[in-house]
């Protein structure tokens, strides 16, 4: 898209978010976007390759710290300094606490067991409103932690509610509105496990071990800058970065056993997506997909590689026992046609605005995986996971949602965009109903992911698929290894449409406003968002 149709656009909605009451925090970041100071070039210059180092896993104290939530646990939004890349350390915003037994912690992986409470208070000292949205989980509208409820600066805000979703990989993160873009680029953000009998049973049948054959992975790409600053422009689009962080390591290294070992992988970039491949030389590896967003599938699935957009989460079983000791494995992004078609002019330096920074589908590697000297041990899934919640969709009442551009440059989904329509619910849904919403992207577009809150669903067929996708259907309706769990999230691509289906019961009552939105964070930023609400 071209920057000036885009900052003229964004201009006019200041103009009519500050008209309707008020420069709040989502009206400051589109007047940032239309006075975007010129790009500086020595302020985001690239930072040092740096030599492998060891892949952080959740420990005792710290980033990413394990966190059993048994316990009542206050986090603070805040921001620390962290070791990050060689030379001086970097600014990361985060949720920082201390736990029951006195472990300091930030942007802790939390745990929790199916039917359990999570208590969790935030405190807000970063200086704007921030929140914590608890990304994929069934919760009242309280305690989605949108913008709908904003926390002030100053403020507190008590997150407490029953876990009632299936056991997998979750995530939390910031959504203030207008700003969860730069919020979740600078570091707010963490991992959330959800554990129950099924989840418990698969660790149990393959002795899979946290830390030594079972790792969770924070997958995001940072811009960094001078003396390895985390830099983030408001008002730009497609915000991507110059360095890849795995569970907030550059250039990371995990040594893992010759035997099966499990990746649990959350995309928390802002915008790119990954072509996830593991490449060992010049051989492309297999792996069975255990599970999505929601959870494990019913069945293991054997793939090759998976597309993981930004909030998308994929559960991952790969084989190392026939590799050799000291035999490197590469987790790549591997190259694919990012599909950018929405029209904009080709800049003569089209990463102006992201300096060192791959394009969008160039291969990267994520994570160096090196095989590890010992007995090997064969391994295989079960041939049953868990069994997925049953809905029959034949009767559901249709929803048809167009994602498009128009001629000024505005995201939409349908006519809807939320500085026009602020928090005025576009539709009412009734509690305990079946619905099928039908998502075409149009051609003039790019690959949106897009994500409703509170609400897990299943993805039912894909159409006008482009050839990289067609190619990976498993079934008559188009759909992926990937398309067969529960979703919170799905990747739908320019001319695709993509049916799914919702189940609308939850255990709360009286009116809960919701949003959906596109989880490219600075689209969502410039308005493709739509509030709901779910009524009895």
């Amino acid at each position: 898209m071209n920057p000036a149709r885009r900052r003229w656009t964004s201009a006019l909605a200041a103009v009519i978010a500050a008209a309707m009451g008020g420069f709040s925090r989502f009206a400051r970041a589109q007047h940032a976007h239309t006075h975007a100071k010129p790009l500086r070039r020595l302020d985001l210059s690239p930072p040092a390759q740096a030599e492998p180092r060891a892949l952080r896993l959740p420990g005792q104290s710290g980033l990413l710290a394990d966190v059993d939530l048994a316990r009542p646990l206050e986090l603070t939004a805040t921001i620390g300094w962290e070791p990050l890349l060689p030379g001086p350390t970097s600014d990361v915003w985060q949720y920082a606490g201390t736990t029951a037994d006195g472990r300091a912690v930030a942007n802790p992986t939390l745990r929790v067991r199916r039917n359990a409470m999570l208590d969790v208070t935030l405190k807000n000292r970063l200086g704007d409103d921030t929140t914590i949205h608890w990304h994929g989980l069934m919760v009242d509208e309280r305690n989605d932690g949108s913008g709908l409820h904003p926390v002030r600066h100053g403020e507190s805000q008590r997150y407490r509610f029953s876990v009632h979703n299936r056991g997998g990989l979750y995530w939390y993160h910031a959504h203030p509105h207008g700003g969860t873009g730069e919020q979740v680029h600078h570091g707010l953000a963490g991992l959330l496990i959800v554990e129950d009998r099924d989840e418990l049973a698969l660790r149990e049948a393959l002795d899979l071990r946290a830390g030594i054959s079972d790792f969770p992975l924070l997958l995001s790409d940072k811009q960094f800058g001078l003396r390895n600053a985390i830099k983030y422009e408001l008002g730009e689009d497609d915000w991507i970065g110059n360095k890849v962080l795995a569970n907030w390591c550059a250039d990371a290294r995990l040594d893992v056993p010759r035997r099966a070992c499990r990746l649990r992988l959350c995309n928390a970039s802002n915008a790119r997506v990954y072509k996830l491949v593991f490449r060992a030389g010049r051989r492309i590896l297999p792996y069975w997909l255990l599970g999505t967003d929601g959870g494990l599938l019913e069945r293991p699935l054997r793939t090759d590689q998976v597309y993981l957009a930004p909030a998308q989460r994929v559960d991952l079983l790969i084989d190392f026992s026939a590799l050799r000791s000291d035999e490197e494995v590469l987790m790549l992004g591997a190259d694919y046609d990012p599909m950018e078609n929405d029209g904009g002019m080709a800049a003569a330096d089209p990463m102006l605005e992201h300096p060192g920074a791959p394009p969008m589908g160039a291969e990267q590697t994520l994570l160096r995986l090196r095989v590890a000297a010992g007995e090997s041990r064969t391994l295989r899934p079960p041939a049953h996971l868990s069994t997925l919640p049953a809905a029959d969709f034949a009767t559901a009442a249709p929803r048809k949602l167009k994602l498009w551009i128009n001629d000024a440059g505005r995201w939409l989904i349908n006519e809807w965009n939320f500085h026009l329509d602020h928090h005025n619910p576009a539709f009412e849904v009734r509690r305990g109903s079946l619905e099928i919403w039908e998502l075409t992207n149009a051609i003039r577009s790019m690959p949106h992911p897009f994500h409703v809150h509170a609400f897990q669903f299943r993805v039912l067929s894909r159409s006008d698929s482009p050839a990289q996708i067609r190619r990976l259907a498993v079934d008559r309706d188009g759909r992926t290894p990937q398309d067969l769990g529960l979703m919170d999230t799905v990747l739908i691509w320019p001319g695709e449409t993509v049916r799914i289906g919702l189940d609308f019961s939850q255990p709360f009552s009286g009116r809960q406003s919701y949003m959906f939105h596109c989880h490219n964070l600075e689209h969502e930023d410039q308005g493709m968002m739509v509030a709901f609400d779910v009524v009895d």
